[in-house]
């Protein structure tokens, strides 16, 4: 009896936290949690960060002086005579060990530091990119899941009117008050509404089946209503410290960081050896020490042509990183022209043209009930607010995907 008495306490005490839980996972998805959720599972970001761990580690070592090396030798081995295959007879044989450390010129090794700096750097600014294209990707499909969520329930709703003016007109047929093809009409209406329904259920379908790669089984929650999509327009300030551009900015540091490289090739190098010789007993030991210099002597045919294949490569950089902004731009004015369009056509939308519709099929409706329209007057009518409706929608929809595309280029602190 005790322990039972303890099972149902700790039963009831558990329920208050099983039912927030519960709660909280019946909650609707809102675009600011999605974003949240993508950035915290998403494998792509994981793999950029272990990209910039990565290149941090490389700029600790860039800088340093190649390993030294260990040698073993054994020299003037004879192969014949009467002290062949001796390595002790013959005064001539040593066996040799020693060490040898190449000593690249320290221009050289600061140039290999700043290019491993940049290349730090430009790992961080892909970071910085994929994120932004990371929360543009999941807000266009959190977008369009949610509008085409909505002209489904809109198509639903209107259905189920459809259905009651169907009843309606067949106690008018019974009453030969109604005609067959104006049924007829009716059916035809209920059909292109479930196909209409149908379009927009594989819309929904296929966005949640996309946002699903990002947030697991959060897609499958329901969606609250999407934040104000007439935030600020973006400034040409923004574009141009995109981090696709710091990307790309860093790309062009790293060329030439590789075309002074390339310069300072013609500069020799030097390396030095010590080695210990041990010969047979009756003979001395040696000590050498040797001194080895690069001598570029064919610097037309080799380092030249590397220097201006690397100076080369940095106008490509510029030039690519040039193209990159303008695109920005191009891009950035397009969305910010397509958001500015449809919130004023929703303004004209709220203000004039769904007022009209709806007293148009009001006005369509109360005359049918006073025996002076047809059906088909109110059907025409329905069918008119129904497409106002739905054009309504669609550009809140195209809001919603203009304001997702800018996301990309608006500083993420801007858009909440």
């Amino acid at each position: 009896m005790y322990f039972s008495r303890l099972f149902f306490a700790a039963a009831v005490a558990g329920c208050p936290m099983t039912y927030s839980l519960s709660l909280a996972a019946e909650q609707p998805l809102s675009l600011t949690e999605a974003l949240a959720i993508a950035v915290r599972d998403s494998s792509l970001l994981a793999a950029q960060r272990a990209g910039v761990a990565a290149a941090e580690e490389g700029t600790v070592s860039a800088r340093e002086l190649p390993d030294p090396k260990l040698r073993f030798s054994v020299e003037n081995f004879p192969l014949d005579g009467p002290d062949r295959y001796s390595v002790t007879r013959d005064f001539m044989t040593m066996r040799k060990i020693g060490i040898a450390q190449e000593f690249p010129r320290a221009e050289k090794r600061e140039l290999k530091g700043r290019r491993a700096e940049y290349q730090l750097a430009r790992e961080q600014a892909m970071l910085g990119d994929t994120r932004a294209t990371l929360r543009r990707d999941v807000a266009l499909a959190w977008m369009e899941r949610y509008y085409a969520g909505q002209m489904a329930r809109l198509i639903e709703e209107k259905y189920a009117e459809t259905l009651l003016q169907r009843e309606a007109l067949e106690a008018g047929i019974a009453a030969n008050r109604t005609t067959l093809s104006e049924r007829i009409a009716l059916d035809s209406t209920l059909q292109m509404l479930l196909d209409r329904r149908a379009e927009f259920d594989k819309q929904a379908a296929r966005a949640q089946a996309m946002l699903s790669r990002w947030l697991g089984e959060s897609a499958k929650r329901s969606l609250s209503p999407p934040p104000d999509a007439t935030t600020g327009a973006v400034s040409a300030d923004h574009t141009s410290h995109h981090p696709h551009l710091q990307t790309l900015e860093r790309q062009i540091d790293i060329a030439q960081s590789e075309a002074d490289l390339a310069k300072a090739a013609t500069k020799p190098d030097w390396g030095l050896e010590l080695s210990y010789a041990q010969r047979g007993s009756a003979y001395s030991n040696m000590l050498n020490v040797q001194i080895s210099i690069d001598l570029p002597l064919f610097a037309d045919k080799r380092q030249n042509r590397e220097a201006a294949a690397r100076a080369a490569q940095v106008e490509q950089a510029r030039a690519l990183r040039e193209d990159a902004l303008r695109l920005h731009r191009a891009e950035a004015a397009a969305a910010q022209a397509e958001l500015d369009t449809a919130t004023a056509r929703l303004k004209r939308f709220d203000d004039s043209l769904l007022p009209l519709a709806r007293d148009n099929a009001a006005v369509a409706l109360a005359a049918y009930r006073g025996g002076l329209s047809s059906l088909a007057t109110v059907l025409e009518a329905r069918r008119m607010e129904i497409e106002l409706r739905l054009q309504k929608l669609q550009l809140a929809a195209e809001q919603g995907r203009a304001r997702a595309q800018l996301m990309y280029f608006v500083p993420e602190e801007s858009v909440k």
